[in-house]
């Protein structure tokens, strides 16, 4: 062999050598390519997840109210939702799966499926990426069974005389929210003697009805689950000047001084309340496990007041008494909607939430 026939054969070999070494490298980029792409794609996805619970979570906590008489409005079957979110938007929609026997205050059931769709600006308006999952959720009215402007399951007296108005007339308005209910319901022979000095509403006015239990079983509120935890409230002490309504708990007896204080809400006391001071004026709903004394100067009330409702798990509350001052109590059924649109809305169904539901 030549010379020259080796540099004829170094040349294609060499052109060979960098064939195969060009068709690795493309191969390796390409390899990391897929890599790379197969790492945004589960990206997209994992946010695209993240989307969909962001616009669940949203629609959940979205709440419309008649403004007209503040009465919490159930979404129709159907509902639809589109909610913008970082990286792209969800659409929701929400469907009755069962509907209650009572249609205007029992509780339907739904199930809210919502897709988040990932938008990337670089790739244009199509989503990258899509995924939707799903929430089983009961809807509730968040309504109280009004069967007295002061319903007083533990009774009531009126030993020093003390002077009052309890109105069962509702005081709302317009026209159209009106619910009139009686004024006083106590059970049977608890009226307060002497008797009140003005009172109306649905006739009889004052009511002594059933036992102490079931006067109490009347309101319809489930007191053992309102004090035990399944509520929970936005302050363990109480508030005022506070018109969000906010939802107060607070446990054992207490010492409410006032002085020329307002107050709004839901507030709810699972031992004894007692008022001390001058003036109170408290809109909203009252709700007491045990006895009221109204010891102080004036106490007014626009919504609706309850008293002895640890009858209903307990057994015996000690009796109210009126104390020798002013109590006014006026039903108005407005001030009760607004403090009970804390419990009104959507409540998800623990462990019947689902995963990719498209794909079932």
């Amino acid at each position: 062999m030549t010379i020259s026939d080796e540099r004829g054969f170094a040349l294609p070999f060499t052109i060979f050598v960098i064939a195969i070494i060009t068709m690795l490298l493309a191969s390796i980029f390409g390899q990391v390519q897929v890599d790379r792409r197969i790492a945004e794609s589960v990206g997209d996805g994992v946010d695209a997840t993240s989307i969909a619970q962001s616009g669940l979570q949203m629609y959940l906590a979205i709440l419309d109210v008649d403004t007209l008489c503040y009465t919490a409005l159930r979404p129709p079957d159907g509902d639809s939702l589109r909610i913008n979110a970082t990286g792209g938007y969800a659409d929701v929609i929400a469907h009755v799966i069962r509907e209650p026997g009572d249609t205007i205050n029992g509780t339907y059931t739904y199930v809210v499926r919502s897709t988040g769709f990932v938008i990337e600006p670089t790739a244009g308006t199509d989503p990258v990426a899509q995924h939707t999952i799903a929430q089983f959720a009961n809807w509730q009215r968040g309504t109280i069974n009004m069967q007295a402007a002061f319903l007083a399951a533990n009774g009531l007296t009126n030993p020093l005389n003390g002077t009052g108005a309890f109105h069962g007339s509702d005081h709302a308005l317009p026209a159209g929210c009106k619910e009139d209910v009686m004024a006083i319901r106590v059970p049977a022979g608890g009226s307060p003697l002497p008797m009140l000095h003005d009172t109306n509403g649905l006739s009889p006015r004052v009511v002594d009805a059933n036992t102490p239990e079931e006067v109490a079983n009347l309101t319809g509120i489930d007191w053992a689950t309102t004090i035990g935890g399944g509520i929970i409230p936005d302050y363990t002490t109480i508030q005022t000047w506070d018109s969000s309504y906010p939802v107060m708990l607070i446990t054992g007896d207490v010492t409410f001084n006032v002085s020329a204080t307002w107050g709004y809400g839901t507030l709810i006391v699972t031992g004894d309340l007692t008022i001390t001071g001058t003036d109170l004026q408290w809109n909203g709903v009252v709700l007491v496990g045990g006895r009221i004394n109204f010891n102080n100067t004036d106490s007014d009330f626009d919504g609706i007041v309850i008293s002895g409702l640890n009858h209903q798990i307990s057994g015996p509350a000690p009796v109210g008494s009126l104390g020798p001052n002013d109590v006014h109590i006026d039903l108005h059924s407005n001030h009760v909607r607004r403090a009970m649109q804390s419990f009104a809305g959507f409540v998800p169904i623990v462990n019947a939430w689902a995963d990719n539901w498209a794909t079932y």
